[in-house]
């Protein structure tokens, strides 16, 4: 018997039924919009300008989720941190961007920033909580040239953890075409940046559990997870990121994946994708967020679960 297959469909039978439920709130202040499911903390949405905390170097961002908490409240992601400064919890971010023949890099913020524009619809149910974020990318001049509309869906926890959907619009608002390209293959897309503290590092993908650093996967992966120890050693917890079948390229070989802390679906890797004036990009991912490691959790089964829902 698939156990995993099992738990993955009575969770979604339960949910479905209306049996899981949730009782989310949203509290917003001092830039960072915190949701909450019955008190404990789910995760945070940084909208206003976050600087470096003491101690730490950094310029600084906004548009981006951290911390993102682990089923037990402990905090998965990581920001500013002392390797890669740069690094900011979950973001959406591209090293090469060429408009009108000048290269800048939303990814370390040279040339162009990510900065918060408003909000869109917000909306609590019983099984669900779900808001949207725009952010402009300005350039130094303080032209905009894009916006990114960030749409969250986050469900409902099961036994072994929660969902949460991110469908991202990025759209051209300059006179001119936009190009995104990764760097070295492996960088730019959908990140996340992990808490690089925490011991025992299993990063896991559609073909089974990897040892050291990958910048692609052969065959192409559609998913990949990392999975880790809390601080004060209990067991495994984790992150899978999932593309879905609709994305453009799908699935797109080119991965980040680090044992020091990083998740990135990287696309379009060392291609060219060209936004003309007035077109735009969707982008669609889901986030599950378990106890235990990948195999435990049954990760590759919620991944087929994702993979056969049509895009809202």
């Amino acid at each position: 018997m698939n156990l995993p297959f099992h738990r993955c469909a009575l969770a979604a039978l339960l949910l479905s039924a209306g049996i899981l439920r949730a009782d989310f709130t949203f509290e917003e202040s001092d830039g960072r919009l915190r949701l909450a499911d019955d008190g404990d903390p789910v995760l945070v949405f940084n909208f206003g300008e976050i600087e470096p905390p003491a101690g730490r170097e950094g310029v600084a961002r906004s548009s981006y989720i951290h911390p993102l908490y682990d089923p037990d409240g402990v905090p998965l992601t990581d920001d500013f941190p002392a390797d890669h400064p740069h690094h900011r919890g979950v973001f959406l971010a591209w090293p090469r961007i060429t408009v009108a023949e000048k290269q800048v890099d939303v990814w370390h913020m040279r040339g162009i920033r990510p900065v918060f524009k408003e909000w869109g619809q917000r909306e609590i149910t019983d099984t669900s909580a779900s808001f949207e974020a725009s952010q402009l990318w300005v350039l130094d001049d303080g032209r905009a040239v894009a916006r990114a509309r960030l749409r969250y869906r986050v469900h409902a926890a099961d036994a072994d953890g929660r969902t949460i959907d991110i469908h991202a619009t990025v759209a051209n608002l300059a006179g001119e075409p936009i190009t995104l390209r990764g760097a070295d293959a492996a960088y730019g897309g959908m990140n996340i940046r992990l808490d690089g503290d925490r011991p025992d590092v299993v990063i896991t993908t559609a073909e089974g559990i990897l040892e050291g650093n990958a910048n692609a996967i052969d065959p192409p992966s559609p998913w990949a997870d990392h999975s880790s120890r809390p601080a004060d050693g209990r067991p495994h917890t984790g992150v899978a990121l999932f593309q879905h079948p609709a994305n453009p390229d799908f699935p797109a070989r080119n991965w980040t994946l680090r044992p020091y802390g990083f998740l990135g679906a990287a696309w379009p890797g060392e291609s060219d994708h060209v936004l003309a004036p007035g077109e735009s990009l969707d982008l669609r991912y889901r986030l599950f967020i378990h106890r235990g490691r990948a195999d435990e959790a049954g990760v590759a089964e919620r991944f087929e679960a994702f993979a056969r829902e049509a895009p809202e």
